[in-house]
């Protein structure tokens, strides 16, 4: 966004471009609805539903823009979708713009917060930080901590679920992977130290290191330790104990809702 809160035109142009190429890819697939799914940085901008009305026109299907609760919902109906369990959940999302946590058990949600805080909000409050030492990181966490200090520990609640683009290239970068396997990251199982771990190998990186190293999306680079940071300092105050990476998300949760109707 630019300064006066309005989405700047060149990233409206940008992402039109894109959501074309991947309209274009679908095709072959022969698909019943195409369905556009607009999240925080569409409800803080000011002009967010004329962004997404211009969207739905160019493209030539529905583009909706999401309310937190909404966001939330499907969240934690695509990334527990599957999982053989009843325990208590937290499911946890660190997104560009917002970061979502919701309890649950089962599949009913019992709370849900939207944190206004995520990788790239985070990158942008340090603006010129590509590489990190450590005085660099501890103003990171300290920012991090910061955001989502209105967090609050639930009893019970000592296992989560990590889906998102942070969570996934941290876990696809932990096997090594050269191309992204989604069948090899969904599923995978760690704990808090195992994720710190594997960020602090990336922090000690050049941001063109970062790249080479996340070849299956180099895009990521520059965020990556901002939306870890995020993802730890969350696990932390919320004191959980083991994790699971899921590849499903918003868009398997909108599959779902969609699917059930």
């Amino acid at each position: 966004m630019t300064g006066s809160g309005k989405l700047k035109p060149k990233a409206i142009v940008r992402t039109l471009r894109e959501l074309k190429k991947l309209k274009d890819r679908a095709v072959c697939f022969k698909p019943g609805l195409f369905l556009g799914l607009g999240t925080n940085i569409f409800r803080r901008a000011r002009d967010g539903r004329a962004a997404a009305r211009r969207l739905e026109k160019e493209l030539g299907f529905p583009f909706l823009v999401l309310s937190a609760s909404e966001e939330a919902r499907l969240e934690f109906m695509g990334a527990t979708f599957g999982l053989k369990t009843n325990s208590k959940i937290t499911v946890i999302d660190v997104g560009g713009g917002s970061s979502e946590v919701i309890w649950g058990k089962g599949r009913k949600i019992e709370k849900k917060i939207s944190l206004e805080t995520g990788s790239v909000r985070l990158k942008e409050k340090f603006v010129g930080m590509k590489n990190y030492d450590e005085t660099g990181l501890q103003k990171l966490h300290v920012e991090a901590s910061r955001k989502i200090s209105k967090l609050k520990y639930k009893n019970g609640y000592r296992m989560a679920v990590l889906t998102g683009g942070t969570a996934t290239t941290l876990a696809a970068f932990s096997l090594g992977q050269k191309k992204y396997k989604q069948e090899s990251v969904h599923g995978l199982k760690a704990t808090p130290e195992k994720l710190k771990n594997w960020l602090e190998k990336l922090s000690c990186l050049s941001l063109r290191d970062r790249k080479r190293t996340l070849s299956f999306d180099a895009t990521r680079a520059d965020i990556i330790v901002p939306g870890g940071i995020i993802l730890l300092e969350i696990l932390k105050r919320l004191d959980v104990k083991k994790v699971i990476i899921s590849d499903h998300g918003l868009r398997w949760g909108a599959a779902y809702f969609l699917l059930n109707r």
